[in-house]
């Protein structure tokens, strides 16, 4: 009787797991949706110039849009454009509105618990934008109230910077506008603006009452967005950065935006992808 309840008790705590499982039927990979429609749909932001903004056309362009289209000519897909923002970016790839996030997005270990991330390709810093002669290093601005983009790695950044150089914990107002931060930066209404510095050199392009101090809080390393624990659609992702890379199409598109004679900004590439053979 003992062995009759216990056999029949595996069999219940089995059936249990099995559907749990989703009766033992392998999840779909993202890689393979992608290919079954044809399409691949791109978180990519509108309002970070130079990497992707609107241009006074009005179309959509910079070196993640470029990117963005050259892994789905990769991929052998349409790329479908979907407008993310500095929240959005993560949100979007949870909940399945989108499959890859291109969107200017550095790899931190609190990102990589709720996404995962492909391989750099991208490195910059992040520092601060001032009133011209108002500081002389990021270090002088401890305690003062700066602004950051809201959901800007920037802000826990900065946040942590100075924590650990004896510092008073930051006055940090966060903007959804990157514009609005920078009036008010010009207005005084904050002392410096933390951000990627190849974004706040691109908005305070012209402008010679504002300077980047040097150094930095924060080396920021660019990385795709993809859903978490989806190993097959994470791999196709890389293997197709390392092509682009490898024929030279990435060059070709960094150069157009920041080394070329047509550049939008001076920024030497700042570092190697892995590429793995």
């Amino acid at each position: 009787m003992k062995k009759t309840l216990s056999f029949t008790l595996f069999l219940l705590i089995s059936g249990l797991l099995l559907a749990a499982c989703g009766g033992g039927a392998t999840a779909v990979s993202t890689y393979d949706q992608v290919v079954e429609n044809g399409v691949v749909r791109i978180g990519v932001r509108n309002d970070n110039p130079p990497m992707s903004f609107l241009d006074d056309n009005g179309d959509w362009v910079g070196f993640d849009i470029d990117l963005a289209n050259a892994l789905a000519a990769q991929l052998g897909v349409r790329p479908e454009l979907v407008v993310v923002d500095g929240t959005t970016r993560i949100s979007f790839l949870q909940d399945g509105e989108v499959d890859i996030s291109v969107a200017s997005m550095n790899h931190t270990r609190d990102r990589d618990d709720a996404i995962d991330f492909s391989i750099t390709y991208f490195w910059d810093n992040q520092s601060f934008l001032i009133r011209k002669g108002t500081y002389g290093s990021i270090d002088e601005l401890m305690g003062q109230t700066v602004a950051a983009n809201a959901g800007s790695s920037a802000i826990s950044s900065w946040q942590e910077y100075s924590a650990a150089n004896g510092g008073p914990a930051p006055d940090i107002v966060e903007f959804d506008d990157k514009l609005a931060a920078m009036q008010a930066l010009r207005d005084g209404a904050v002392e410096g603006y933390t951000e990627d510095n190849i974004t706040m050199l691109s908005l305070a392009a012209g402008d010679p009452n504002l300077e980047l101090l040097p150094g930095g809080h924060n080396p920021v390393q660019f990385g795709i967005g993809v859903p978490n624990n989806d190993s097959l659609w994470h791999d196709q992702i890389n293997y197709a950065l390392q092509e682009l890379w490898k024929d030279g199409t990435y060059q070709t598109i960094y150069d157009r935006w920041f080394v070329g004679p047509d550049r939008i900004l001076d920024l030497p590439l700042g570092g190697q992808m892995e590429v793995w053979p």
